[in-house]
């Protein structure tokens, strides 16, 4: 007797042919929410009262990137699916995640943040979930030797990240299998296959066009090289009004050579909301207290408030002998009196969710830009037009007035699809 978590699930085509193909090894490239980890939870739920000819003690295993995440994804629905009368008595370790069947056969969640975690057992079969985010040796030193012994099967699932630290080989392989099925092959369908018109449409207006690609249509997205593919010369880049009487909203990067901020309005809210870029300060051999007084000299006039977003080391952080660079905004007493307010976040976001958010506001997958850059910002614009990697070389001119950019789009405009930092250190209003 299954158990409710057992709903029924409609399969298409392509799925139909997932769960009925004789290939050993199977890689599957499909779209967000679009089901391939449910199918591939209820195949190795399905897996453990079969018999397998010689085994005695069947191995199974579910593994993705880290421990974390398969246990936060995996494990509860894991429990959920597996039959009480199925479980041996004190069969589940919560410690190990891990289930013991009456049958003889177990069923292991495994983190490959470690791919050592995984080797000197014999499986039967297996999941490596988000495989682009895998490790690429994982597969070929630590998993393939370990399904050697009783010809175990395997699912190789995920999206086909661009910048994932297992993407290259995970396409490889796919690409191969699709090429050449046999032992292998390949299979692929996009998330509106699954998910209703109105929830892409969702996706298409919170992402860029290069995001919503690889997430929803899992397409296998070329950028060329830049980070930036929602940048245009021509729709990106236009006049961009000062107004003195509107909230000027400040994105800090802070580096002594250069120090690297970016000036801005914010129009509209909720899905209508933009940003519009009209001044740069792009200032070599220089201190925070420093550049608040050439913003100052700038801008004394401004009486419609201030708001500085900014990195989260600057807390700690001192380019200057006596206060973090946070402080020195904070205390200000010209921008106390002008009313600001400071959100500096307790943790930065990852680099490359940064980045796909800043591309998200240059052009959505919908074709909404929401990112415009005045022409005199000439330094962001060769930020947004050159920079090819997520961490360029410290010594690098490109780079810095991008970090200052993302920080304050992801404070103030982030993704609908994730979440920017819960906590600030300050946001008051004086």
């Amino acid at each position: 007797m299954l158990t409710p978590r057992w709903s029924p699930m409609r399969f298409h085509v392509e799925q139909q042919r997932l769960w009925t193909s004789p290939a050993r090894f199977k890689l599957v490239v499909a779209g967000r929410s679009s089901g391939k980890t449910e199918l591939a939870k209820r195949y190795l739920v399905r897996m453990l009262p079969v018999p397998v000819p010689g085994c005695a003690r069947r191995l199974y295993f579910a593994a993705g990137p880290t421990y974390g995440q398969m246990e936060r994804v995996w494990w509860q629905d894991i429990k959920d699916l597996v039959p009480a009368a199925w479980v041996k008595p004190n069969g589940i370790s919560e410690s190990d995640l891990s289930i013991e069947t009456v049958f003889g056969s177990e069923l292991h969640l495994v983190g490959l943040d470690k791919p050592s975690r995984i080797e000197g057992s014999q499986f039967c079969g297996g999941v490596i979930d988000e495989s682009s985010d895998v490790k690429p040796e994982s597969w070929t030193l630590s998993i393939r030797p370990t399904l050697s012994f009783y010809s175990g099967w395997c699912w190789r699932i995920g999206v086909p990240k661009r910048m994932g630290v297992g993407a290259v080989q995970y396409r490889r392989d796919w690409e191969l299998a699709k090429a050449a099925p046999g032992e292998s092959d390949a299979f692929w369908w996009k998330s509106a296959d699954i998910l209703t018109k109105e929830e892409i449409a969702s996706a298409k207006a919170g992402l860029s066009l290069d995001d919503y690609l690889e997430q929803y249509e899992a397409a296998w997205v070329d950028t060329g090289g830049l980070l930036f593919t929602g940048f245009s010369l021509a729709e990106t880049v236009r006049p961009c009004g000062y107004d003195p009487a509107r909230p000027v909203y400040v994105g800090c990067d802070f580096n002594t050579d250069p120090m690297s901020w970016v000036c801005g309005h914010v129009n509209g809210t909720g899905r209508d909301v933009s940003l519009e870029v009209f001044d740069e300060l792009y200032l070599h051999n220089i201190n925070t207290q420093k550049t608040l007084d050439v913003l100052w000299g700038r801008y004394a006039t401004h009486r419609g408030g201030w708001r500085f977003c900014g990195d989260a080391t600057s807390r700690a952080k001192k380019t200057s002998a006596s206060k973090s660079d946070y402080l020195q905004i904070f205390e200000d007493a010209r921008f106390v009196q002008a009313g600001r307010v400071v959100t500096f976040p307790a943790a930065n976001p990852p680099r490359a969710d940064k980045a796909a958010n800043v591309n998200r506001m240059l052009c959505s997958a919908a074709g909404v830009r929401a990112l415009h850059v005045d022409p005199r910002c000439t330094h962001v614009i060769d930020d947004l037009r050159l920079q090819a990697e997520l961490t360029p070389p410290t010594d690098s001119p490109i780079g810095h007035l991008s970090d200052a950019l993302g920080y304050l789009v992801w404070q103030v405009l982030p993704m609908n699809v994730q979440q920017a930092p819960a906590s600030v250190a300050v946001q008051v209003w004086r």
